[in-house]
């Protein structure tokens, strides 16, 4: 019988890993969405993009 001990270690790291990862493909794909609002408005050369994109992102009433 494997200790329960080694079981709940393992069971840590892959929690931990499962963050670490997570937060990484989250942070990568808000990088590239800002990214995409400043080519907007620098090629517009207005702030349009963003504040129609954070009208988007309002919760409807």
């Amino acid at each position: 019988m494997v200790d329960f001990v080694s079981y709940s270690l393992v069971i840590v790291t892959c929690f931990c890993f499962g963050l670490i990862v997570s937060f990484q493909i989250a942070h990568i794909h808000y990088c590239r969405k800002l990214t995409t609002l400043v080519r907007r408005s620098v090629s517009t050369k207005t702030i349009a993009p963003v504040l129609a994109e954070y009208e988007a992102l309002k919760p409807k009433k």
